[in-house]
């Protein structure tokens, strides 16, 4: 299974926020439930857990729904979903760690919180960091720097 690390993944955790990739968390070693940045009750694991599911489940217009705005003023909604593939079967989801970090959306430095995880699925053992971003109070996710340059050329990138 790829991944290109931040909720930023390519398909399958693949997926993982187109982003993200980016659903159902279990709190396993090293996690830890708190937010970095708040985004609300919901913590940045949980979020992170709730994504995941949502690309493994082929979930795609909820999925949009919770992009960083920036990200989805260049690929609008149904050119999201046409753009991705199929989902894929989520057998485990363990939280490793989370930390506070900086990513760049659209060209801007942003904190945001990294989530490690580790994930089985039909593909086989995959571990990925995924950064869950907060925009007035809720969690979103971002997409890789090569899928916002592949979806502002109106493209569809090569991992969905």
């Amino acid at each position: 299974m790829k991944v290109n690390a931040s909720i930023h993944a390519g398909r399958g955790v693949a997926l993982l926020a187109t982003a993200a990739l980016v659903a159902a968390l279990s709190t396993g070693c090293g996690s830890s439930n708190s937010s970095y940045g708040g985004g609300g009750s919901q913590s940045a694991a949980d979020f992170i857990r709730q994504v995941t599911t949502q690309f493994s489940r082929a979930q795609f217009g909820p999925l949009w729904d919770t992009l960083h705005p920036a990200d989805q003023a260049i690929v609008s909604r149904a050119r999201y979903m046409a753009c991705q593939g199929s989902g894929f079967d989520l057998t485990k989801f363990k939280v490793l760690q989370t930390y506070a970090d900086t990513v760049y959306v659209a060209g801007r430095s942003t904190p945001s919180t990294a989530v490690s995880v580790q994930v089985t699925s039909d593909d086989g053992l995959t571990t990925a960091t995924m950064h869950a971003v907060t925009i007035n109070g809720k969690w979103r996710w971002i997409l890789s720097p090569s899928q916002y340059s592949t979806y502002k050329q109106g493209k569809c990138p090569a991992s969905a």
